[in-house]
């Protein structure tokens, strides 16, 4: 056999040797110095040393030393072309960079990589380097901070929880889900969320609709976890969803957000698909909760043929504050949104969107009062921050011109968004997350170097209210301020795909995917409440806080201390309720108006550290504070 197989060799010449390939550095095409943050292009010329030719689609320039960095802000170079270069040829592989964000001498290190071999080859950029001097120019200023708007400053992170287990499928794997709040009969707080579960006769999900009862809120440490509560599960009330229509084999699946009507129970919630190219199909429907049923009401469409972005308003739908929907949106009380460049066919919104309509008519089939208030259309685009560009890649050509200015790109997504109307802080706030890495696909549609970065976008209700009245062009509406957001447990994975606000707890709640690993968490935010903040019930010329908590944060006792100017009778009876974060009422005091000017203690030593609400209602006036307790 040994004889017979070497006789077979010297016949045929030996097996089919493997392709060799090589590379030989030429020239580098570099600036010698750069600023911080600066874009600039980039020409690495490399001759083909090697036997066989290059099909150019599948070699890169790779950054080394360490291998694949990001000094450059992307840590390959792609030439997306069918062309071969063969041996002897000589090839410029070209690319947008990017400085980084601080000064220094940096190495300008490249060597080629055979994409389906996974492997480096040839010489590498022998010696190149750039010195990146500081920028000079500096961010613009915030705008002029008016009292009532509301910007990151107002609030402060309140601590998080857990979903529970079964809220998933397949154990750890979880689907992006609203979030809407539930305020029971003895005013405790739950939270409506859903998770998608796939079909076994498809490749569609179905999502059901969980209950969960509010935990207490517990702080992440670093990117330690482990201490948080779980959520518990209240009730799984099956299937969100309507039956097949006519004409379509899928089901309609509740995929989007979800408001929740306390005084009708009824969910009302939003159908979206990425990929639909389609003149419509119903956007928003409503279901009651009841004995333990989910009964299905109606659904709606859009008046699509008018709506320049209808993909903007199809991510969820949320309740309007009565102030803003009486003074700018004919009372219209429901709103549609969120935008984002959700669909690869047709562009949403570049940029936030929100769209007002009436609670909808079961009698009705099509949303035909929607009324515009927030939407861009291209080439109109919401502001963001210039920390992005896109290398090799004409998919959106636009450069910011410095790292502080910047527009809307393509995979910047917004998946929801909440009014905040308070009696000091009032603002709509939409939670963005931006691809700030290359933008571009590879690959047959793989995004790669694909940094992410989470945004908070204000907007002030009077730059909305003025373009949904038709007194400003529409896509003209910006952000009062925007801010990068580092989410506790910090991960680029995670999006911020369902959110709620509890105005009497003054809780935002955020539900966060891939926030925890592979697992999603609710993160809890106060608005913090101003010096000077009161219930509108009071006399508006009497400034001042009218009643302060001494210590606050407080372990385990505080004294509740009137400090009014208003005219009270020294004997006038005053009630106090305190409430935790979940709204339920921990303890009920009674005092006059001599004892709470003297000062009232509260002993918390039974209750569990948190942020809890106080309520004083004493001649006729309502007083609300907040108090920490730290054990």
């Amino acid at each position: 056999m040994v004889i017979y197989s070497c006789m077979f060799l010297l016949l045929t010449g030996g097996p089919a040797r493997a392709a060799v390939f090589n590379a030989q550095f030429v020239r580098c095409v570099i600036p010698e110095t750069l600023t911080t943050d600066e874009i600039f292009p980039a020409v690495i010329c490399m001759r083909n040393t090697g036997d066989t030719a290059w099909p150019i689609a599948d070699i890169l320039m790779y950054s080394r030393y360490p291998d694949t960095n990001y000094t450059w802000g992307a840590y390959f170079i792609l030439q997306h072309d069918a062309k071969f270069v063969a041996p002897g040829d000589t090839f410029n592989f070209t690319s947008n960079l990017r400085a980084p964000s601080t000064p220094g001498k940096r190495a300008f290190a490249w060597q080629c990589y055979y994409y389906k071999t996974k492997q480096f080859f040839g010489e590498t950029v022998p010696a190149e380097s750039i010195y990146v001097q500081q920028r000079l120019e500096t961010p613009p200023p915030p705008p002029p901070r008016k009292d009532s708007l509301l910007d990151s400053s107002d609030f402060e992170y309140a601590g998080s929880f857990k979903v529970p287990v079964v809220v998933g499928w397949d154990e750890h794997i979880y689907a992006k889900s609203g979030l809407s709040l539930r305020i029971m009969p003895d005013s405790t707080r739950h939270l409506f969320l859903t998770a998608g579960v796939p079909r076994r006769y498809d490749n569609y999900f179905s999502y059901k609709l969980y209950e969960v009862a509010l935990p207490q809120l517990v702080k992440i440490a670093g990117n330690n976890f482990s201490a948080l509560d779980t959520a518990p599960l209240v009730k799984n009330w099956g299937v969100l969803g309507w039956p097949t229509p006519a004409g379509d084999r899928s089901d309609l699946p509740g995929n989007g957000g979800f408001w929740w009507d306390n005084s009708t129970n009824i969910l009302y919630w939003s159908i979206w698909h990425i990929y639909y190219m389609g003149s419509g199909f119903p956007m928003l429907s409503a279901s009651r909760l009841e004995n333990d049923t989910i009964i299905n009401l109606k659904y709606w469409y859009l008046p699509i043929p008018r709506l320049k972005a209808w993909k903007g308003y199809w991510g969820g739908v949320t309740n309007l504050p009565r102030t803003f929907a009486n003074a700018y949106a004919g009372g219209r009380d429901l709103a549609l949104g969120f935008g984002g460049y959700y669909s690869i066919c047709q562009p949403a919104s570049c940029g936030p969107a929100i769209a007002a309509i009436h609670t909808p008519d079961i009698l009705q089939d099509t949303l035909n009062d929607l009324l515009e208030v927030l939407r861009y259309v291209y080439p109109e685009a919401a502001d963001r921050n210039g920390n992005y560009f896109a290398a090799n890649e004409n998919i959106w050509g636009y450069q910011p011109p410095n790292p502080w200015t910047g527009k809307f790109a393509y995979n910047s997504s917004c998946m929801t968004g909440v009014f905040v109307d308070l009696p000091d802080k009032k603002g709509y706030i939409t939670f963005v997350k931006h691809n700030i890495g290359r933008i571009g696909y590879d690959w047959g549609g793989s995004v790669l170097d694909g940094h992410k970065e989470n945004n908070w976008y204000f907007y002030d209700f009077k730059d909305l209210g003025e373009a949904a009245l038709g007194n400003r062009a529409m896509g003209s509406v910006q952000p009062s301020s925007y801010v990068k957001i580092d989410y506790p447990a910090v991960s680029s994975a995670t999006t911020v795909s369902g959110a709620c606000f509890d105005p009497q707890t003054r809780i935002m709640y955020l539900y966060l995917t891939f926030a925890l690993g592979s697992e999603p968490v609710v993160h809890a935010y106060h608005v913090k409440q101003s010096a000077d903040a009161r219930t509108e019930i009071m006399p508006p010329e009497k400034a001042g806080p009218v009643f302060v908590t001494q210590p606050n944060p407080f372990n385990p006792v505080t004294k509740i201390v009137l400090n009014s100017p208003l005219k009270l009778n020294g004997l006038e009876k005053a009630e106090i309720m305190i409430f935790n974060v979940r709204g339920k009422l921990v303890q009920r005091l009674l005092a006059t108006n001599q004892q709470l000017s003297a000062g009232l203690a509260w002993d918390a030593s039974n209750q569990p550290s948190g942020i809890y609400m106080l309520q004083v209602k004493i001649g006729g006036h309502l007083l609300m504070g907040r108090v920490s307790l730290i054990k």
